[in-house]
């Protein structure tokens, strides 16, 4: 595998963030605006792309807030970034009750906030030298569940790149 080329990539990768609550439009969305921004938010994190049966699927498995005339909003963007990047570590029942949980003693705005500022601290980390994952045993257990919920995520993104650049290098050799 061309080590430089893995370092490149994870240099690049380790710079991406989610973008936080203000920078979310403040204005009701269509499906096809939604849509829209939720690729262009997530599209060096995902697999595929969110389509409008995606998200008509999560709506109708109460994983995101029905919309409100055909239009969503701020926080229907919130869910749907999270539950696109969690969708590939977890199944959609469990990824709702742990919405429900975030929920519990938060708004979509605290929860969402607490979800992005976690990832992207944990995104810049991830190229670090002497990157450590430690935690506090004693926080809540959504908290706890949250931490290592990013973690998945992320290296199973890392993970899925180094396999990629094994199969680029054997398809060169």
């Amino acid at each position: 595998m061309n080590d430089g080329q893995f370092k490149l990539w994870l240099e690049e990768f380790s710079q991406f963030r989610l973008p936080l609550w203000n920078e979310f439009p403040d204005l009701e969305l269509y499906m096809d605006q939604l849509v829209n921004l939720g690729n262009r938010y997530l599209s060096p994190l995902l697999a595929s792309e969110i389509t409008p049966s995606m998200i008509n699927s999560y709506v109708k498995k109460g994983l995101m807030v029905r919309p409100t005339k055909k239009k969503y909003t701020t926080s229907n963007l919130a869910e749907l970034v999270v539950i696109s990047l969690l969708k590939s570590i977890y199944p959609l029942e469990t990824i709702r009750d742990g919405i429900k949980q975030s929920l519990k003693d938060n708004t979509i705005e605290q929860a969402y906030s607490y979800f992005a500022d976690l990832f992207n601290a944990t995104l810049k980390q991830v190229n670090a030298d002497n990157s450590t994952f430690s935690f506090n045993r004693n926080d809540k257990l959504i908290l706890l569940t949250e931490q290592f919920s990013v973690h998945s995520v992320i290296y199973k993104i890392i993970g899925q790149k180094l396999i990629e650049l094994q199969h680029t290098e054997k398809d060169t050799d």
